[in-house]
């Protein structure tokens, strides 16, 4: 007689037997009751997440603007703000605590840390701050105006028409929504670029784990060390996300090894084992399904090239890196020929002029990788105090991330079978090919942190009962809300104490207003810096000379005789020459050192010298119209 077949383990009605008998009942045993320490976190979870915001909410009402200074906003904000940002971490920190927390509520806790985090500008500002986010409004303006973006090489506005995607963009969104400017929505691009990363942020994260509880943890370490200023209304903000976006569905599409390894946990990425998450290989083809979404892909792919000439590189070689395993080649080789076939292909007609212009710079960039990789750091023993602490700020906590990052790929070999470490190393390539102007070692972190953000995340939790962690498992429930804060610390240091050069207030914004009302086109617009509200205002009718932009020189020559340099700059240019100097732009010299002497010393010698004359003051900016001399239009 044959033998009765076993009931299924997640079988809940009675066993099948030789012999049934009530008593004789295969019944699961109802599920473990959470542990009090358990209910507390979750308690806390739920209750801390709205006081968070009711108390961010009645900060923002408390913001003392005129108390801003050498660390930029941080010494604005009033105790409720610092009292909200412990409130929300604590309760994240809770979250965390408790494995069943939902994916809903780990979704608010990350909207609320983006509010807290990139809202508060521009709910505080009322208005758009850093210049180049106006630089990129002033740009949308002139292509609905002009129907087109002027190719003139003026401070690289040439690079703007050969990739004008961006632009373009929100010129189609200015028109269909019938608005008078793309200032109007501007201020909010921070936090609204910030929220759709999260998507791809998770989705490229549940490829690395099956814990959400690292994937929402390295999310947050993600935001918290995102201090790169790349987040404003600006090409490379809308070209970052579909990056992020591109990669997060490839990588999902990647088939992954047979089971090696350990078993995987629920809070560990998979592993080896007979439960472990397998996907076939595909020796030749990816699935109809994966073919489908590598084709949408192409898309944003076209979006990337046409709108910014370094992030397409940038998918280049990440998804060179993806290729590098020969079990991603079936999935990544056709998106990766797609990629460079459109990149090469507006390179070399679109942006052929660009490109023809600076091939000379960018082969000799080739051969300086120290250089590369050390440029744009500022020059420490020039900077105010204040900015020296918020660059050692920045250096450490990116520091800090690749270490942590690097850490977990030595601890959990598991780590290592992932994209991550590919994702990780692959910007570093660009790093040191070229300087980017001095920002390249920004955008390689920028570009790195999806991946690196995770590593700390697994770092700094850990994983699974076996998980090493160099704190005590003990000492976690203390321990995860300290360094969640500390991540919360460094990034309002670095990110917001450079808001003394970027805020515009009222006033600079009215006289800026009030100077491109009055200049004639064809008139030249002078300045310090490129720091003061709208200075591209209608760019094609205007010149513009900035002082930092003419060599060291200029810089040393204008804080000892701003009359006889602006002589040299403008001797050849029209008679009506226009000169703005305002407070942001004194932060910035404050701030870096830019000149020898402050602008109020400057200042202060203008009014002395007839070649300039006051036109508009107010308390915070001033117009100057400068008359050149007989001797203008000598060379330096």
């Amino acid at each position: 007689m044959a033998r009765p077949p076993e009931p299924h383990p997640d079988h809940r009605g009675p066993a099948l037997t030789a012999s049934p008998s009530p008593t004789s009942r295969d019944v699961l045993p109802p599920p473990p009751a959470p542990a009090p320490d358990h209910l507390t976190a979750r308690l806390l979870a739920r209750v801390l997440l709205p006081a968070a915001l009711a108390l961010w909410l009645v900060s923002l009402h408390h913001v003392r603007l005129d108390r801003m200074g050498d660390l930029g906003l941080i010494e604005a904000l009033p105790w409720t703000f610092w009292a909200a940002a412990a409130t929300l971490t604590l309760g994240f920190a809770a979250a965390l605590r408790d494995r069943r927390t939902p994916g809903w509520l780990y979704t608010g806790y990350l909207l609320s840390l983006i509010a807290v985090l990139h809202a508060s500008t521009p709910l505080v500002y009322s208005q758009l701050s850093n210049a180049w986010a106006w630089k990129h409004v002033s740009m949308v303006d002139v292509l609905l105006r002009a129907g087109g973006l002027p190719t003139a090489n003026d401070h690289g506005l040439d690079v703007y028409s050969q990739w004008p995607g961006f632009f373009a963009v929100n010129g189609l969104l200015v028109k269909a929504t019938g608005i008078h400017s793309a200032l109007s929505y501007a201020p909010y691009a921070p936090p609204l670029a910030d929220a759709l990363l999260l998507g791809p942020l998770v989705m490229l994260y549940r490829t690395f784990s099956r814990s959400r509880r690292l994937v929402w943890a390295g999310a947050w370490v993600f935001y918290c060390c995102f201090w790169v200023t790349q987040d404003y209304f600006a090409p490379q903000t809308f070209t970052f996300v579909l990056y992020v976006a591109v990669i997060a569905t490839v990588v999902r599409c990647l088939p992954r090894a047979g089971p090696r390894g350990r078993s995987p946990t629920r809070d560990g990425p998979p592993g080896r084992g007979a439960h472990a998450l397998h996907r076939p290989r595909w020796p030749t083809f990816p699935p109809v399904g994966v073919r489908w979404t590598l084709l949408v892909l192409l898309l944003p792919v076209a979006a990337i090239v046409c709108s910014h000439p370094l992030t397409p590189l940038m998918l280049v070689v990440s998804l060179t890196a993806l290729a590098l395993p020969r079990r991603n080649r079936p999935v990544v080789l056709p998106l990766l020929l797609a990629t460079v076939l459109l990149t090469a292909a507006w390179d070399l007609t679109v942006a052929r002029p660009f490109l023809s212009a600076n091939i000379a710079t960018m082969v000799h960039g080739l051969t300086q990788p120290g250089g590369n990789a050390g440029a744009g750091l500022i020059n420490l023993s020039l900077a105010s105090r204040g900015q020296q602490l918020v660059a050692w700020t920045d250096r450490t906590l990116s520091a800090a991330v690749w270490l942590l990052a690097l850490a977990a790929l030595i601890r959990r070999p598991s780590l290592r079978r992932t994209a991550l470490p590919l994702l990780a190393v692959a910007p570093v390539v660009l790093l040191v090919a070229n300087s980017y102007d001095g920002e390249m070692l920004f955008r390689a972190y920028m570009f790195g942190l999806p991946a690196t953000a995770f590593g700390t995340a697994a770092m700094l939790l850990g994983a699974g009962r076996r998980a090493r962690f160099a704190l005590a498992r003990a000492g976690r429930t203390v321990a995860v809300p300290v360094l969640l804060a500390t991540l919360f610390a460094g990034f309002s240091l670095s990110y917001y104490g450079k808001e003394y050069a970027l805020y515009f207030t009222q006033a600079e914004t009215q006289a800026s207003v009030w100077m491109f009302q009055h200049a004639p086109p064809g008139s030249t617009i002078v300045g310090v810096t490129e720091d003061f509200p709208g200075g591209y205002t209608s760019y094609d009718k205007y010149g513009r000379v900035w002082i930092n932009m003419q060599g060291e020189w200029a810089r040393r020559g204008f804080a000892v005789d701003p009359a006889g340099t602006l002589d040299t700059l403008v001797g050849d240019q029209p008679r009506h020459v226009y000169l703005m100097l305002n407070k942001a732009q004194a932060g910035r010299v404050h701030a870096t050192g830019l000149l020898s002497v402050g602008l109020p010393q400057i200042q202060a010698e203008l009014a002395d010298n007839s070649q300039f004359t006051v036109l508009y003051r107010n308390q915070d900016a001033t117009v100057y119209e400068f008359t050149p001399s007989v001797a203008a239009g000598r060379s330096p």
